[in-house]
């Protein structure tokens, strides 16, 4: 579960970091060029973490709004054990910052993605990966395979999960 966990918030960190590039999927600015200059006078040590937090919850905003919520999973909302790892990464400063290495730049980013993908064909809208089947191995490479080629296409592809009944 650590992998998965560690995964996790990774793929959370380059999507949402992609995500607000040009054509934005979301409003939000956390990876902005000013963004640092923002966030270090007020959370200090803790930008990266404020970052981190700030572009989960716009994404979650905008999947939850595409996908629906109820009894559906989706890479900005996950199970709780997974929640706490991710944060537990997040808050861990150096490990943390490291999951930031590759967003200098939409080319870096992508290709980091492309390492943690299985080759995936997006389509426009919702797409369902799977169910849930506790673990999230293969599910987050497939993810991240949507979101690389619907970053490449220009098209909003939001992958999601059934929740087990």
């Amino acid at each position: 579960m650590i992998k998965d966990a560690a995964t996790l918030a990774e793929l959370r960190v380059l999507v949402g970091y992609l995500g607000e590039q040009s054509p934005a999927w979301w409003g939000s600015h956390f990876f902005g060029s000013s963004a640092m200059a923002f966030l270090m006078p007020v959370f200090g040590r803790s930008a990266h973490q404020a970052q981190y937090q700030g572009v989960l919850e716009a994404a979650r905003r905008i999947h939850d709004e595409h996908i629906g919520v109820g009894r559906t999973l989706h890479l900005f909302h996950m199970p709780e054990h997974y929640e706490q790892g991710a944060a537990q990464l997040i808050a861990d400063r150096e490990r943390g910052e490291a999951l930031f290495a590759h967003t200098d730049s939409p080319e870096r980013a992508q290709a980091r993605l492309e390492a943690l993908s299985s080759s995936q064909q997006a389509e426009e809208g919702p797409v369902l990966v799977g169910d849930f089947n506790g673990s999230l191995d293969s599910q987050l490479a497939a993810m991240a395979g949507l979101y690389l080629d619907a970053h490449r296409r220009g098209i909003q592809c939001y992958p999601y999960l059934r929740e087990a009944q």
